[in-house]
């Protein structure tokens, strides 16, 4: 029966060393033109349903970008989008509302459950992580125009790629508040109740995958930068029709 058992776990880590090595060779395979998050969905949906992927996907890339120092940030046609917006100021003021919380509800409800109390506790670490690591990813994921794409990234949250030749028009965002529940509208914003500066129409439904791993054709996008004129400008060389 020992010899079994040991034969077994021989087995088991054999495969869990060859799926990390393939996992780990298709990584490298995908180089540098993708980010983290890109490249973590494309290798787990190999071996896993969607879903799961991307579960798993969220929980590895909020670690990721929890100590991550890789930006794209310097480069010519990189779009940053949180500066404007004050999104630190909000990070800083959210974060202080969840630990004053904390504290707060941590004694309110030792008295009555510890196990609650420590629940509540560790509930709000995590919120703090996942708040600490979009911040991050934020800064270090810049919307990038590049090779004839334009590569839009909300932080860990959505991402999408739009061939440049597929954008049919390029308008104000003014209909944005009207249309945001549409499940064909891809929200490129951090703050949706402001009016974004752009709204992109397709000329074909672009499908991206949501946050459950089911594909979703997006065919309107509304999107926000801090450098408004420089987007503009860098779209309008194109020739795109407005």
């Amino acid at each position: 029966m020992k010899v079994l058992i040991i034969g077994l776990e021989s087995i088991l880590i054999s495969f869990l060393i060859f799926r990390v090595y393939k996992l780990s060779k298709s990584y490298r395979k995908l180089g540098k033109e993708k980010s983290f998050i890109e490249k973590m969905e494309v290798i787990l949906s190999e071996s896993l349903p969607k879903p799961v992927a991307m579960m798993i996907t969220r929980e590895i890339t909020m670690l990721y970008y929890l100590f991550s120092r890789d930006s794209n940030q310097e480069m010519n046609n990189a779009f940053s989008y949180h500066k404007k917006v004050g999104y630190k100021g909000i990070m800083i003021v959210l974060l202080s509302v969840i630990l004053l919380e904390s504290v707060g509800l941590f004694f309110l409800l030792h008295n009555w459950s510890p196990i609650i109390s420590w629940i509540h506790v560790a509930l709000n670490i995590y919120a703090v992580l996942y708040l600490i690591s979009d911040y991050r990813a934020i800064v270090q994921l810049p919307i990038l125009l590049k090779d004839n794409m334009l590569l839009i990234r909300i932080g860990s949250r959505r991402h999408i790629a739009i061939p440049l030749t597929q954008i049919a028009s390029i308008d104000g965002g003014g209909k944005f508040l009207e249309e945001k529940r549409n499940k064909h509208v891809f929200k490129g914003v951090l703050l949706e109740f402001d009016t974004p500066q752009f709204e992109i129409d397709l000329k074909n439904p672009i499908i991206m995958t949501n946050l459950l791993g089911k594909p979703q054709e997006i065919t309107k996008v509304y999107l926000t930068v801090d450098d408004k004129e420089k987007l503009h400008q860098s779209l309008k060389e194109y020739k795109f029709p407005s």
